[in-house]
């Protein structure tokens, strides 16, 4: 039965792999090994590499000091790759941003073939990644040209300031960059999203890996939805699962995304299950990740990108941690599905995770503790979605927001060696600003008198009616800190005076007016329980000021003693575009 299986897998994956990303073809004498049913050769201008990492998804092979590898595979992934090695590149053909570090399989399982790879020299000790997550285009909401004259340009901004110092930049992308459900409602899927970024000449090498949203929901439920249903993913991207290394950090894609589509649900057009999921890795993941690792030192940072966060702070408060993992049958909270990951890392003493999926701004600096798995090597970056609410904000008259009411945008990682440094670039405002200031006065003064607010509260006695609450709690002013962690610090003076500031997490009124109201009362939609749920965000704070008239100075520092400030004049006018 699992030679069926396996022949039907490879079969569907040679139907639709429609091109594989290495065509390359080595003048370097090759033969495969006893066993083998995948070999080939690694080299960079015509010199054999020894040492590459080799893998079929399952094993995981070394090359000879001919730059020759051998594979006796199963062929299950209908993939071979290699993992880059440091201070070379994989290339990539004509305007296409995914590297060629991976080949489609072609012959049958017992078949031996052939597939050779071609490296280029680049010192990339020093370089830069843009981590950026959840782009989730669908062709809706003017979200492709908002992706492509908006966020492309803030994009390209920050990789032409690395390359103007001869520093290399790459993205890691986790995931979520089409939108499942409407694939065939609107006709753009995964691979509509991979010739978009084609042929808008991304500027950087991109390596993608799987989230929720892009596996394909018309593939029916069966004991392997889960791998058939990337196969638009892989024709898009190759392997699910692989690595590769920059300088002196060794980087790992990974998939934490388990998709069952079972039966029911409320499908669009051409989707045939519920689309449901479960945030997990697979057990073949986990293997192949502990043969991955057995080749990197156990000093050298690894970061992990995939989609589903794994830690995150228990209601806002950095003294507990929890996490979103399930196990197979999606129940949540799972500690031993966290612990089946950390196991395989807790010998390296340097973690980050990038993830995406919950479009809030989180870093989580894991903690020891023998209840919840040995987790203190680990940093759980939570970046922002790049699509902030589903473009939604900015279609309907707004600026950029995510639902934690911080900017769309993404991460910055500045990678010196072994030393990483990040910081946080929104579509709008760029780098340069890292929080943004509310005065309660006013944002009370627009809750009494706009109508469409009225409404709302009306209907959501749940959320924060900020009229009402500027007069029981007058002249206060509430700061918005977009990339905040708890290494951060928020300081303010009111003149000269310096005044106390609370870390208070609260729901976020432009946020509200930006996404709530044209969800709600434009399409007269009021009934909706998920509108009515007590938002707080963890990245807000209160100063409490003693006139409606002063001007506050607020300044925050973030991890790595960067200081940025505001002069904030009040009165300051409140409203959905306010920046």
């Amino acid at each position: 039965m699992r030679r069926v299986i396996s022949t039907l897998i490879l079969l569907f994956c040679i139907t639709t792999i429609a091109v594989g990303q290495s065509t390359y073809q080595s003048a370097l004498k090759a033969k495969a090994a006893k066993g083998a049913t995948i070999y080939g050769t690694v080299e960079c201008d015509g010199v054999p590499i020894e040492g590459v990492v080799v893998s079929d998804g399952y094993e995981v092979v070394t090359t000879n000091k001919k730059g020759v590898y051998n594979i006796a595979s199963e062929k299950r992934n209908g993939l071979v790759f290699i993992t880059i090695p440091s201070c070379y590149e994989a290339p990539c053909s004509g305007n296409d941003p995914v590297p060629a570090y991976w080949a489609k399989l072609s012959a049958e399982p017992t078949v031996a073939e052939r597939h050779d790879f071609v490296l280029t020299k680049v010192d990339n000790r020093r370089h830069a990644i843009l981590a950026v997550t959840d782009i989730h285009l669908s062709n809706q909401l003017g979200d492709v040209e908002q992706f492509r004259t908006l966020a492309l340009p803030r994009i390209r901004e920050r990789v032409e300031h690395y390359r103007k110092q001869g520093i290399p930049v790459y993205t890691i992308c986790t995931g979520d960059s089409s939108f499942d459900l409407f694939w065939y409602d609107f006709l753009f899927d995964i691979n509509d999203f991979r010739r978009l970024i084609a042929d808008e000449k991304y500027p950087t090498p991109f390596f993608h890996s799987m989230g929720n949203h892009d596996h394909d929901g018309a593939t029916p439920h069966s004991a392997d939805t889960d791998f058939l249903s990337d196969a638009k993913a892989r024709q898009a991207f190759g392997p699910t699962y692989y690595s590769f290394n920059l300088g002196d950090v060794h980087y790992v894609m990974l998939d934490n995304i388990e998709y069952f589509n079972s039966p029911g649900g409320k499908p669009g057009k051409g989707i045939v299950g519920a689309r449901e999921y479960a945030h997990r890795l697979t057990q073949n993941q986990l293997d192949w990740l502990k043969k991955d690792l057995a080749f990197v030192p156990t000093d050298m940072p690894v970061v992990i990108g995939m989609h589903c966060p794994v830690l995150r702070y228990k209601n806002h408060k950095a003294q507990e941690i929890t996490t979103i993992f399930t196990d197979a049958t999606r129940k949540r909270n799972n500690w031993d599905e966290v612990g089946r990951l950390t196991d395989v890392l807790k010998e390296h003493k340097n973690v980050h995770f990038i993830t995406g999926h919950t479009h809030h701004h989180r870093t989580v600096y894991g903690k020891h503790d023998a209840t919840k798995q040995n987790i203190a090597n680990i940093i759980d970056h939570n970046i922002s979605a790049i699509c902030g609410a589903w473009w939604f904000t900015a279609a309907h008259g707004g600026v950029h927001l995510a639902p934690d009411g911080i900017p769309a945008g993404f991460e910055v990682f500045d990678v010196d060696g072994s030393n990483l440094s990040w910081y946080f670039t929104s579509i709008d405002d760029g780098c340069e600003r890292q929080f943004r200031t509310f005065d309660l006065n006013e944002v009370g003064r627009y809750y009494q008198n706009d109508g469409e607010v009225r409404v709302f509260l009306s209907r959501n006695d749940k959320r924060t009616n900020f009229a009402t609450y500027a007069a029981k709690y007058p002249n206060q002013v509430l700061i918005s800190v977009w990339g905040w962690d708890p290494t951060w610090k928020v300081r303010a003076w009111e003149g000269e005076r310096e005044i106390t500031v609370q870390h208070k997490p609260m729901e976020n009124p432009q946020y509200t007016v930006a996404y709530y109201i044209p969800k709600s009362v434009w399409r007269r939609d009021l009934d909706v329980k998920r509108y009515n749920t007590p938002a707080r965000m963890p990245n807000t704070f209160l100063a409490q000021c003693s006139s409606p008239t002063s001007t506050i100075k607020v300044e925050v520092t973030d991890s790595f003693g960067r200081t940025y400030t505001e002069v904030m004049e009040r009165p300051k006018a409140f409203s959905k575009t306010m920046r």
